[in-house]
């Protein structure tokens, strides 16, 4: 009987047909090795509800904002991408070319998603317009939707509707988990060839119009390039198609270097032979000497000559025995370990930064314990494992307390918290989220140190080193009698201060610039081409609250949601442009109403505004709809163009609406 998998995920969602979809083909795919299970987002009221999860997959970034409580920075938050069922691309060719078409759903932020997955597919012969609830000019010339299973919500002049149902499970989210979970490699390659495989069967039924996005670079974009693992695609004559950036880390190349070049050139001689051509795994080495295990792949693309599909992984020297044979059985691979962080990675122009920084680094040469206090998302714990890395304990173990939990039934707590200190003699250990310590915990902690401070007389925990992380200042845990005094002394020896991002912003470009050239891999495509100026204004002045992991996020969320024009204001996430809606009282009802009636009606005068407001019931002097004109031009929420030129919002304006 095999054993159940130790990898647990839990999938949010508020849909419960949802929720029993992705569990269904998560567990079709991964189910060997991943644990899924599912709640709804509204059930979800305390901690305990997410204890023993490595990873929390939420079915949206609506239900993600929406979460009722900060999340452990030891849990893993993925949003699944979701893609159109390609199943039904042969009955969305079935509408003539040149066509308007409604694409319906229950709410606007689905349908610009949907538009780029169409397009990316070689869909590019219809019109397609949005159509949600609250959208009021219906066009009644339009005779043909798609909906994703809200047909109920179509037009009812329209007859030809399409139903494409939910969008399933893209193939992108089945690669982080694979990533995440350390599966072995060559599992992710078969499912993602499996994807493929089943996106060609449909594309000969479907004609050329998805037969030419199969054979485009889009493919290789969408699937290959964005994956943290490194891949590489050659041809029979050994010569590399294409190659990711991860892929190049691997081999220790520079990625110009690689056009028109075979493989084995980039590799060592006792490499050169290898024939990949054949689905197995391989031990190698890249030319820094560096081990690597490289996981071939066969793959048959229709009218074309056929590729092998290789992705790479560095792996832990091979012994001895093992040098003489290249090829491996398969094998759990090396968890990323601290030595992957360092100080290099924190990006900051900031003197106050740089000045905290350097001063950690002169703490990392003694092993004095270290509080690190500051806001969620301000690099605490990668300050934390710098300092470990730049110490001399670097060689040994690295553990954070929270993960640390009593086994009920088993020997004494205080016996057990002993054990696992024991197990990470001479490395550091991290206490994460200090503040939410229980009492309890607290006191076992205390006793442990009171003891060892006594045993050897100088130090607690001399063969440890500690760094403690609190989201504020732990001494006011300590006068609310929340967090024990004694062990606070303990463990703030000498203390840090991370910084907010709303008070570093001349680092929110930098980082900017940083996290979107490590998403897209692309010299072609530049943060300006995806930004408009004015939400780069925006971005440039908003407060960040959840700081730096809000900024990497806002980037992912920008790169999923760009099609083909810079993305603007009304572009923001839900959460964000909430700030911008206030209550509607009388006066800003009747802004929110002449607002309204700007956008639907752009260059629209004052005299017509006039009329519309009169014919929804609200009338106005020609003064007073004066000086509210004037007063949403100078709040830059409308421009009001001179002569005949009539009234237009602006991105701001539509934003608030």
């Amino acid at each position: 009987m095999s054993n159940p998998p130790s990898n647990h995920v839990l999938i949010v969602a508020i849909n419960p047909a949802i929720r029993a979809e992705f569990q269904a083909y998560l567990h079709s795919v991964l189910g060997k090795h991943i644990s899924f299970d599912t709640i709804d987002l509204f059930q979800v009221r305390t901690p305990s509800h997410i204890a023993g999860y490595q990873c929390i997959l939420f079915s949206s970034e609506k239900v993600q904002s929406l979460f009722p409580f900060p999340i452990s920075e030891e849990i893993t938050q993925l949003v699944c991408s979701r893609t159109f069922n390609h199943a039904f691309l042969d009955q969305i060719i079935q509408i003539p070319p040149n066509e308007r078409v409604y694409l319906v759903n229950d709410a606007y932020e689905s349908i610009p998603p949907l538009m780029e997955q169409l397009k990316e597919a070689g869909i590019t012969q219809y019109h397609f317009l949005p159509c949600y609830p609250g959208f009021q000019e219906i066009d009644k010339s339009i005779q043909y939707a798609i909906t994703l299973g809200e047909p109920q919500l179509v037009p009812e002049h329209i007859k030809n509707v399409i139903n494409i149902g939910n969008r399933i499970i893209d193939i992108s989210t089945i690669n982080e988990l694979c990533y995440l979970f350390h599966l072995p490699s060559n599992l992710s390659n078969q499912i993602t060839q499996g994807y493929i495989n089943r996106i060609l069967q449909i594309s000969k039924l479907t004609g050329t119009y998805y037969s030419n996005y199969v054979h485009s670079s889009q493919l290789l974009q969408t699937v290959f390039q964005n994956l943290p693992i490194g891949i590489c695609l050659v041809g029979r004559d050994g010569k590399i198609s294409t190659m990711n950036r991860q892929f190049f880390i691997d081999l220790g190349i520079p990625e110009t270097d690689s056009k028109d070049r075979k493989l084995s050139f980039f590799l060592p001689s006792p490499y050169k032979s290898l024939d990949f051509f054949r689905n197995a795994d391989y031990r190698a080495e890249n030319k820094n000497g560096e081990p690597l295990e490289l996981s071939s792949l066969d793959i048959s693309l229709p009218n074309h000559a056929p590729l092998c599909l290789i992705t790479s992984k560095k792996t832990l020297p091979v012994s001895k025995e093992e040098e003489s044979d290249t090829e491996i059985m398969e094998h759990e691979p090396e968890a990323p370990g601290p030595s992957s962080y360092g100080f290099s990675r924190i990006i900051t122009s900031s003197l106050q930064v740089k000045a905290t920084l350097e001063y950690a680094r002169r703490l990392a040469l003694y092993d004095f314990p270290v509080l690190i206090q500051g806001e969620t998302g301000t690099q605490r714990k990668t300050i934390a494992l710098a300092i470990h890395k730049a110490s001399n304990r670097r060689q040994y173990p690295l553990a954070f307390l929270h993960s640390f939990s009593l086994v009920q039934g088993m020997e004494s707590p205080s016996c057990q918290l002993k054990a696992f200190l024991s197990s990470i003699k001479g490395g550091t250990l991290v206490i994460d989220r200090a503040e939410h310590l229980s009492l309890d915990m607290q006191d076992l902690l205390l006793d442990i140190l009171q003891a060892e401070e006594y045993e050897n007389g100088f130090s607690p925990l001399s063969g440890l080193r500690i760094i403690t992380i609190c989201g504020h200042d732990l001494y006011e845990d300590v006068l609310k009698g929340s967090f024990r005094n004694e062990l606070f002394f303990y463990l703030n020896t000498v203390s840090l201060d991370t910084l907010p991002l709303r008070e570093r912003k001349d680092d929110i470009p930098l980082l900017m610039d940083y996290f979107f050239q490590n998403f897209i891999h692309s010299p072609n495509l530049l943060l300006k081409d995806i930004i408009s100026p004015n939400l780069m204004e925006f971005l440039l002045s908003y407060d960040y609250p959840g700081n730096i992991q809000e900024l990497r996020n806002l980037i992912r969320f920008f790169l999923t949601s760009y099609s083909a024009h810079p993305l603007i204001l009304s572009n923001l996430p839900a959460y964000i442009k909430k700030e911008f809606k206030k209550p509607l009282d009388e006066q800003s009802a009747v802004r929110h109403s002449i607002l309204s009636v700007v956008s639907s009606s752009p260059r629209i005068g004052r005299s017509a505004i006039r009329e519309v407001l009169e014919k929804q019931g609200c009338y106005l002097s020609d003064g007073r709809l004066r000086g509210i004109l004037k007063e949403l031009s100078e709040e830059g929420l409308i421009q009001v163009n001179r002569t005949r030129g009539g009234c237009e919002i602006t991105e701001l304006g539509m934003t608030i609406l």
